[in-house]
């Protein structure tokens, strides 16, 4: 089961945030303050993942996936710095792929690319048709459920 979208740019901006099917939610009242939360961890789990590689290679920070009891955390940064995170059941494998096709052929093409929607790289976008792509695509994953929370 999917329960959540974040993307984030490489200032540490969420652009985009969809819920689905969160479980719990204690941080309801304040979306901002959540947000705030998952990059602050995000960075803090980069930087211990960088302190505890063998060598300093680019890269030694890259972390695709963090599973605990309740949830699984995947993660994809493309080339220019933006952060894909995906929060699902804990039984789900590795949505690494998932996220970099999410980033290539539906970020790109739908927000970047598309000459009918106004984009700005610093500012939280909400386009129709990313949403609806990227529904499209969640839901032909095995992991779909269809409780939709919004």
């Amino acid at each position: 089961m999917i329960y959540n979208i974040y993307i984030y740019n490489g200032k540490g901006k969420c652009l985009y945030y969809k819920q689905w099917n969160r479980p719990l939610n204690t941080l309801a009242d304040d979306p901002d303050e959540d947000e705030k939360l998952m990059y602050g961890m995000l960075f803090s789990l980069k930087d211990l993942a960088s302190k505890l590689a063998p060598t300093n290679a680019i890269g030694s920070d890259n972390i695709h996936i963090m599973k605990t009891n309740s949830y699984t955390l995947h993660y994809y940064q493309s080339l220019s710095n933006m952060a894909f995170v995906l929060n699902t059941d804990p039984s789900i494998p590795d949505m690494h792929q998932n996220l970099q096709y999410i980033y290539s052929n539906i970020y790109t093409e739908c927000i970047v690319r598309n000459p009918l929607y106004s984009y700005s790289p610093d500012q939280p976008f909400d386009c129709p048709l990313f949403n609806v792509k990227l529904e499209e695509y969640l839901s032909t994953l095995p992991c779909w459920k269809t409780d939709t929370i919004s």
